[in-house]
């Protein structure tokens, strides 16, 4: 048998040498593929609750509420109606009210006319009295 010998004492490995990977060359340019665009996930509603009349629409108590929607309606669509009317009676109204309002402005300007001839012919009638009882006093003193 051969004597060998062990050492004990640690002997440190020298550290390795980090080598840099060599720089890529610039490879044959490949097809780009565009890729689809993301979907955003949209969050589904729930399902709407039922609603109390939804409920009962195809029963016999859904028959009058049906009636009185279908009566509501109908006043709405009257009531706009009659005010469409109105309006357009109100129209003629003022036309006929500022066609009225011009003539009765004519009449008045006439009669205001035949007022102050008639104060100028009472003026005048009233200044020859005047002048006649004056003489007539005159030829008496």
């Amino acid at each position: 048998m051969t004597d060998k010998t062990v050492s004990t004492t640690k002997v440190e490995a020298p550290a390795a040498v980090v080598k840099k990977a060599p720089a890529k060359k610039p490879a044959a340019k490949k097809a780009s593929v565009k890729k689809a665009p993301a979907r955003k996930k949209v969050a589904r509603k729930p399902a709407p609750e039922k609603t109390v009349f939804s409920r009962i629409e195809d029963s016999v108590i859904a028959v009058p509420f049906k009636a009185a929607n279908k009566t509501f309606m109908a006043s709405i669509g009257l009531l706009s109606f009659v005010q469409k009317e109105i309006d357009k009676q109100y129209r003629e109204f003022d036309k006929k009210f500022s066609k009225y309002a011009k003539d009765g402005e004519k009449v008045f300007d006439q009669w205001e006319d035949r007022v102050e001839d008639l104060r100028k012919d009472v003026e005048k009638k009233v200044d020859e009295a005047r002048d006649r009882v004056t003489s007539t006093f005159k030829k008496a003193a």
